[in-house]
């Protein structure tokens, strides 16, 4: 007989929670090296089991991040977990978890008490941000921008608050990540689970009927595909995540069975091209050419070996025959691939003549705030006009210190609107100081992570908001970095340190 899962009351949800917030996994399957079916379908039906007691209400979003609470403090393990879990469920569909009154405070308490718990790991593992040359230039960047938004007055308070959040989701994420690699924690297992579970959810919004659950303001777009989230631009950051995580966990990853990502990949790329999230597209094929130039065998400084499971060779091959074979079949049937990617090109429309590519078409949705961005850094070149707050009057209709959401269509122009010349410095010595580090020690997965990361921030910058998906584009950043360091073989030498490559970042 088929095992099923136990059902998960509150009480024994919370006992759950303190092993790390997994489902009671069959014995034989306990031992067994990463990837593990019976053990991914488990982690996946606990992660939506813990998010589905939002449905309660109130009461069920307190129960909700109580449990969080309790991850947090048990381990640094399940702190990680907390936040993922944390971050995924604030952007997902309302019909699954209603953004209650409680997900005002909770949002911000969880990565505050995980910033606490590893602050107090780093010491204990002797691991610090302080020394990497890196977080540095990072704090750098949050001080200058400090300045720059008490300079430009715009909202001041705001701009300030919001820098905080930044600063403190993304150091928890990043102490976090260095307590796990120093004490060499393998979480990938585990991430495919959580993204296993964020496709089950989008798969049974369709026949639940909530798959294009959007809406702006009082007017109901029932056209517009969001699956399993808030919003069809979802799917750029959590898609193009996803499917780069999995690619390369299937690529370089030192694991059994990963032919599970296969299908995972395959329903992701289906999202979000049913999404007619563009930016995602282009982010997942940016993201698999880097992954595909920077993965290479070799051995690291601590004499570890790393072998791909895939060749480039192989992967050319297969990749130009499965092109030419899309080309002539597409021709054989009177071009309908062709057209449906012209179509999802200009989102919907065929434009100039039928199956023509429109460039205005592909920018349309974002020219005016990247016109906007350009016109507000002319005015304030030096300073710009301060972290995460905008000119528009949306902006200044609804702006409160708990919501003042500012929508960036365009990293550049956004970095250089917020922060001008001051802060658009300061932020590429951060990009590239962090981008040195993570190559200087070969952990690929961190690159092909962080660069997909930026590359979905050309249609839609998220990289500066924990209060929208950004917050988990850190936390699959951190999930990369991870990852990185469980794609080596160590050397098979007693005087061979244990560790792969998974010291945290040097400077």
């Amino acid at each position: 007989m088929m095992a099923t899962a136990p059902s998960l009351p509150v009480g024994d949800a919370i006992a759950h929670a303190a092993q790390g917030w997994s489902l009671p996994t069959p014995r034989a399957a306990f031992h067994s090296p990463p990837l593990n079916l019976k053990r991914v379908a488990w982690n996946a039906l606990a992660v939506i089991a813990l998010l589905l007691i939002n449905k309660v209400g109130a009461p069920g979003a307190v129960a909700f991040f109580l449990i969080l609470a309790v991850m947090v403090i048990k381990s640094p393990r399940a702190a990680f977990q907390a936040i993922a879990i944390c971050f995924l469920g604030l952007m997902l569909n309302s019909s699954y978890v209603p953004k209650t009154i409680p997900w005002t405070f909770g949002r911000l308490v969880i990565p505050l008490l995980a910033l606490v718990r590893f602050a107090l790991d780093l010491g204990r593992v002797k691991a610090g941000l302080l020394s990497r040359f890196w977080y540095k230039t990072f704090l750098f960047y949050v001080g200058a921008m400090a300045v720059c938004s008490i300079v430009s007055g715009w909202y001041t308070e705001i701009a300030l608050l919001k820098l905080f959040n930044f600063w403190s989701v993304v150091t928890a994420v990043l102490a976090g990540v260095a307590v796990l690699r120093r004490t060499r924690v393998d979480l990938t297992e585990w991430f495919v689970s959580l993204i296993a579970a964020s496709v089950l959810l989008g798969l049974m919004s369709i026949p639940l009927g909530v798959s294009n659950n959007f809406s702006r303001g009082t007017l109901r777009l029932s056209n517009i595909f969001v699956g399993a989230f808030l919003h069809p631009n979802c799917h750029t950051l959590y898609g193009a995540m996803f499917v780069t995580f999995l690619a390369t966990t299937s690529v370089m990853g030192k694991y059994r069975n990963t032919w599970l990502t296969l299908p995972l990949m395959a329903i992701w790329t289906g999202f979000m091209m049913r999404s007619e999230a563009r930016t995602s597209v282009l982010a997942t094929l940016f993201g698999l050419f880097i992954l595909l130039v920077a993965a290479a065998p070799g051995r690291n400084h601590f004499g570890s070996r790393r072998q791909l499971n895939l060749s480039r060779s192989t992967i050319l091959t297969v990749s130009a025959i499965a092109i030419v074979a899309l080309t002539v079949f597409d021709r054989f049937m009177g071009g309908p691939l062709a057209s449906s990617v012209v179509e999802f090109l200009n989102k919907g429309g065929r434009a100039i003549g039928e199956g023509a590519f429109d460039p205005e078409k592909l920018l349309s949705s974002r020219i005016t705030l990247m016109q906007l961005s350009w016109d507000n850094f002319r005015q304030n070149p030096v300073c710009g006009i301060g972290f995460q707050v905008a000119k528009t009057e949306d902006f200044i209709r609804t702006a409160t210190i708990f919501s003042a959401p500012a929508e960036k269509g365009f990293l550049p122009t956004a970095v250089l609107e917020e922060g001008g010349f001051v802060g658009a410095t300061t932020f590429i010595v951060f990009l590239l100081t962090f981008l040195a580090a993570l190559r200087a020690e070969r952990n690929t997965a961190g690159v092909v992570g962080f660069t997909t990361f930026l590359a979905t921030n050309l249609g839609e910058v998220s990289i500066f908001s924990p209060g929208g998906p950004g917050a988990f584009g850190w936390v699959m950043v951190g999930a990369a970095m991870m990852l990185g360091d469980h794609c080596w073989t160590p050397q098979r030498s007693a005087n061979t340190a244990p560790a792969s490559s998974g010291a945290p970042l040097h400077g």
